[in-house]
C-alpha cells in the first residue's frame, strides 16, 4: 500500500471512530435522560434523590464533555481529509 493509501486508510479509520464515539455519546445522553426521568417520576424528592440527581448532572456533563471533544477532533479532521484527497 503506498503513503496515499495509508494516510487515507488512517483518516478513515480515525473518521470511523469519531463517528462512533459521537454516536456513543448521543445514546449516553438519551439514557441518562430516559433514567432521570424515570427517577423523577418515581422518587419523591429526598436526599436519595437529590444524591441521585447530582450523579446524572455529574455524569451527563461528562457525557457533553466527550461530544465536545469529538466535534473538535471532527473539525481538525477536515483539513487533513482535503489534503488526503489532493494527494
Amino acid at each position: 500500500m503506498t503513503e496515499t493509501g495509508k494516510e487515507k486508510c488512517a483518516h478513515t479509520s480515525l473518521r470511523n471512530e469519531v463517528d462512533q464515539l459521537q454516536l456513543s455519546t448521543n445514546h449516553l445522553k438519551n439514557l441518562v435522560y430516559s433514567m432521570s426521568v424515570v427517577m423523577s417520576e418515581r422518587m419523591e424528592h429526598t436526599q436519595e434523590y437529590e444524591a441521585l440527581l447530582t450523579l446524572f448532572d455529574t455524569v451527563r456533563n461528562h457525557i457533553e464533555n466527550a461530544q465536545a471533544s469529538s466535534e473538535r477532533i471532527s473539525d481538525l479532521l477536515e483539513p487533513c481529509a482535503l489534503e488526503v484527497s489532493k494527494d
